[in-house]
């Protein structure tokens, strides 16, 4: 009820006031009631204008945000395609040096090499074993050195497939290979793998003085092994 009340009061005002609004331009008081009306409104209209240029203020802060993000993302995003195309052209540059080396290194040898590139590591824990992608279809045979592309002697092939070969390591628990030590004299052994980790020489002469720094290489002994691949210092 008193809502109603209100109401009406507020409509009677109304009416009132447009009534003297008419009036005055009846009886030649337009002027005043014009600029009584200037008067009353130019606070409203004062405060409209703050609140809309407050609003486009606002709001040209925030589309320029939102544009700015949206900038951010773009240049987060084009500069992660240009680490993955560094990454793969250095990857390429690696490959391209690894194999000027290999290459260079057949081109000096006498003994038939295959590349090869290593496809992972046997889970066996206990094992130094590495797995390697070529095998029986390009003519690998168990008891084949494998080395790296300076000559260095790494391992044996242990057992191979049709297009991948298991290479135990010098260093494996059940690696063994004949060596010659090579100082004052040369002095043949057995290199056997010690805890996976490094190598002992087994089975040399007393009669032989070994040096600290003496080089040990492949003695030639074993079927498919070559002499002369370095295997290591004392």
């Amino acid at each position: 009820m008193l809502k109603f009340k209100f109401q009406r009061k507020i409509t009677v005002i109304i009416l009132i006031f447009c009534l003297i609004i008419i009036l005055s331009y009846y009886l030649g008081f337009s002027h005043l009631t014009t600029r009584y009306i200037t008067i009353l409104t130019n606070p409203m209209i004062a405060t409209a204008n703050y609140t809309a240029s407050a609003l486009s203020d606002f709001l040209a802060v925030y589309l320029g945000r939102a544009d700015l993000s949206k900038k951010n993302d773009d240049l987060n995003q084009k500069i992660i395609e240009l680490v993955k195309k560094n990454v793969a052209l250095e990857t390429l540059r690696q490959e391209n040096e690894w194999l000027k080396k290999e290459l260079k290194f057949l081109d000096e040898q006498k003994e038939n090499y295959l590349l090869a590139r290593v496809l992972g590591r046997n889970p066996d824990y206990a094992a130094s074993q590495i797995i390697i992608n070529q095998g029986l279809s390009q003519g690998l045979k168990p008891g084949l050195a494998v080395t790296t592309d300076q000559g260095i002697i790494i391992g044996k092939i242990s057992s191979v497939e049709e297009n991948i070969s298991h290479v135990r390591l010098l260093n494996d628990n059940t690696s063994k290979i004949a060596v010659s030590v090579m100082g004052d004299k040369s002095a043949l052994g057995i290199a056997q793998g010690l805890h996976n980790i490094n190598l002992a020489i087994d089975l040399l002469p007393k009669d032989i003085k070994i040096n600290e720094n003496d080089l040990v290489v492949t003695s030639g002994l074993e079927e498919n092994i070559p002499a002369g691949l370095i295997i290591g210092r004392i």
